[in-house]
């Protein structure tokens, strides 16, 4: 028997289409839908019944664990424990994308390969499906994947329940693979995204300063550490900084007092956007410099994991070793002082760094 055709217009998504075919996943039907790299057989991982036919159907070895798809980078945690900061910087810049990461299953001491596909129509029948859905690439193991419905169809001719032709893969070319769980991370099967862009972001550090409003202190911090590492280019082109604070509101720019103190040092900073912190920010920075004890508490409340991560900015001083100051509302000379403060122990950081 044929399996049923199902035509998705990626430009004027058929919603009805969308929720049957997530429907049949979730029954345990087995089929085939298009992602941006290759083709997948999709079927639902709480099935036992569909999962032994994808095997079957490939010819797979029943040790080799399947990749669970997800519709969203936010559904990670859904599946994977926390990962290591890096783990969210490739989530940030390849998801949706041709990027499947290895790392603990959540709850579980099996390692799973999560990946998010870029394609409008894959996407939400994954978001419909309600299950785990696992989708190898639509072939015979060890031979070529199938990049359009016909491919699938002749490859599979008769043995799957339908096949979704929609927008077909633009890549041709399976994802990319890198197991989280080594140490350090590895690339361990090469695809459409180049390994020395993966490397690039494994070995990037995240800085992120932390202050009250994000318009004075940790601004100061952020684009003093920037002006330093211009004379270390070698540790610059590794390091990322941002800033951010804990009770930020969204856009506002820095005060007056810091964009004076910043164009003293040649630092234009009238362009610079306040944020809040999130919890995303904190997991995808390695450090994290805070003003105040009472920012670090206000970090570590909302990721307890991050607490070996995070420094008070004031122990790089070592005569100080207490908190920094917030200037606003005082006088000019009282952001004079801060600034002071902060620019010395930049100083201090470039040096630990």
């Amino acid at each position: 028997m044929k399996p049923q055709l199902i035509h998705i217009d990626p430009e004027n998504i058929d919603l009805n289409l969308i929720k049957k075919v997530a429907s049949w996943i979730r029954e345990g039907k087995v089929g085939a839908l298009p992602t941006e790299t290759v083709y997948g057989l999709a079927a639902n991982l709480d099935r036992q019944d569909a999962v032994n036919r994808v095997y079957l159907l490939k010819k797979r070895d029943r040790n080799k664990p399947s990749t669970i798809h997800i519709a969203s980078p936010e559904d990670v945690d859904f599946f994977l424990d926390i990962l290591p900061p890096s783990g969210y910087r490739l989530i940030e810049k390849f998801w949706p994308g041709p990027l499947t990461i290895i790392y603990y299953q959540k709850d579980s001491p099996q390692n799973i390969g999560l990946r998010c596909p870029d394609h409008p129509v894959t996407s939400l029948i994954l978001k419909e499906a309600l299950c785990r859905v696992i989708m190898p690439s639509a072939n015979i193991s060890g031979e070529p994947p199938a990049v359009s419905s016909e491919e699938t169809q002749r490859m599979f001719n008769g043995q799957i329940d339908f096949i979704v032709d929609s927008l077909p893969p633009s890549l041709k070319v399976s994802s990319t693979i890198v197991d989280l769980t080594l140490k350090p991370p590895q690339v361990i099967r090469s695809g459409a995204i180049p390994e020395k862009e993966i490397v690039k972001v494994l070995d990037c550090k995240r800085i992120l300063f932390v202050c009250t409003g994000n318009t004075c202190r940790s601004i100061m911090a952020q684009y003093l550490l920037k002006l330093y590492l211009k004379k270390k280019p070698s540790l610059a082109e590794k390091l990322e900084i941002l800033s951010c604070g804990v009770s930020a509101s969204e856009g506002i720019p820095p005060s007056s007092e810091v964009i004076e103190l910043l164009l003293k040092e040649g630092i234009n900073v009238s362009q610079h956007t306040s944020q809040r912190v999130n919890k995303y920010l904190i997991r995808s920075s390695d450090i994290i410099i805070v003003m105040e004890k009472r920012q670090r508490e206000a970090i570590i409340g909302m990721e307890a994991s991050a607490v070996n991560r995070i420094f008070l900015m004031g122990n790089f001083l070592k005569e100080y070793q207490d908190d920094i100051p917030d200037p606003i509302g005082k006088p000019p000379q009282y952001f004079e002082e801060v600034f002071y403060l902060i620019k010395k122990a930049i100083e201090e950081i470039i040096n630990w760094l």
